[in-house]
């Protein structure tokens, strides 16, 4: 302890290099080397040659970690001595920050920990860790989202139960799983990768898990229905068999020329397509439709709209027939949007552009040819 060095301490000029140094020190910068970064006036800068000297002072070299340390020792003191007599012991934030961290760690073990016991499968939950889903955007959620997704988890299966009644039954509110809430979104990934476990696949299906159709699937898959009545898709004299309901509707239908709005409920149990049903006419704008309808009714050829971007009613219609082996023939307006449609579309199996070359952007400039199309001739036939 220095009376001189507590004398010195006090001004202002090595009040600022003191402030700087426990700074440094608490944040664990302790070498001889290392640079007090401090703007002194001149009248402060002579306060602080004080102690380190005439030398430095003309030189206008920086306050070092070790000149300081040097000085002090010639006035008998230490800087470690010195700082703790000015302002208490030194805080050691690099423990803190450490101990922070391995806070932090053990909360998220935990919280995964909780998915793990509610049942949830291992490689799904070491997937999760990996993208951080529980902790994305904020960490302090990762808590409260595991428990909700303990909560869900040992209900499915469920017993064909909508999804909103499924989410108003177990938090209080319908939406609480909807596909753009937090915790919908986890399930919905989860369940993806909980599905194989192969973990490349597992990803790739945790990566797709939010598209509608991806979506649909996977909550049908553990007995939960989505959007089962609000999702619909347009049809035409479409001839369907089969127990599901869209069968007997359709059927009902065509026998008057009626077009009518298929629910993906009503796709949702065993439908084929009806005999003899090779081709199939796909547009986006019900304008199409109801024009057929108007001068050709029962006797236009079978007319699907998708009405803009596919439903997933429209999605399970149009897959279920490629996969029959039915021939889809597409059109769309080639505007921007409409064009993203048409793309999508043709990716379905045995899908082709219909009337490719017939001329006009929207849809309603080329319908004299779609219509002369869904007229049937003798030769054609559906």
């Amino acid at each position: 302890m220095s009376a001189a060095a507590d004398r010195w301490a006090a001004l202002s000029g090595p009040a600022k290099i003191l402030t700087a140094a426990r700074e440094l020190l608490e944040n664990g910068k302790t070498g001889p080397g290392v640079t007090l970064r401090v703007t002194l006036n001149v009248a402060e800068r002579d306060q602080v040659g004080r102690i380190l000297g005439m030398a430095w002072e003309a030189s206008r070299a920086p306050v070092t970690l070790g000149r300081l340390r040097k000085a002090l020792h010639g006035l008998d003191d230490t800087l470690e001595d010195l700082l703790v007599r000015l302002g208490g012991p030194l805080d050691d934030r690099l423990a803190k920050r450490e101990l922070a961290r391995q806070a932090a760690r053990d909360h998220l073990d935990n919280a995964y920990a909780v998915l793990t016991s509610a049942g949830i499968p291992e490689h799904a939950v070491a997937l999760a860790r990996t993208r951080r889903w529980l902790e994305h955007t904020n960490p302090d959620l990762a808590d409260s989202r595991a428990q909700a997704l303990a909560t869900l988890w040992p209900h499915l299966p469920a017993a064909d139960r909508p999804l909103p009644e499924l989410a108003n039954s177990l938090f209080g509110n319908p939406h609480h799983l909807d596909r753009d809430a937090d915790i919908g979104r986890l399930a919905a990934r989860l369940l993806a990768a909980a599905h194989t476990t192969d973990l490349g696949t597992a990803a790739a299906a945790a990566g797709t898990a939010l598209s509608a159709d991806a979506w649909r699937q996977l909550w049908a898959s553990v007995g939960v229905s989505c959007d089962e009545v609000s999702a619909t898709v347009l049809v035409l004299n479409l001839p369907l068999a089969g127990s599901a309901a869209a069968a007997a509707i359709t059927a009902a239908a065509a026998a008057t020329g009626e077009p009518v709005w298929l629910t993906a409920r009503s796709l949702r149990r065993a439908w084929e397509p009806g005999p003899g049903l090779h081709t199939v006419r796909v547009c986006e704008n019900p304008v199409v439709v109801e024009t057929a309808a108007a001068r050709l009714g029962p006797h236009a050829l079978p007319l699907i709209c998708v009405y803009g971007r596919p439903s997933i009613a429209a999605w399970l219609l149009l897959e279920g027939l490629a996969a029959a082996g039915v021939r889809l023939l597409m059109t769309c307006d080639r505007d921007t949007a409409g064009q993203q449609f048409l793309t999508e579309l043709l990716r379905l199996p045995g899908a082709v552009e219909w009337l490719a070359a017939a001329d006009g952007v929207y849809e309603e400039s080329r319908l004299p040819d779609l219509l002369a199309d869904l007229t049937p001739t003798p030769q054609a036939g559906t």
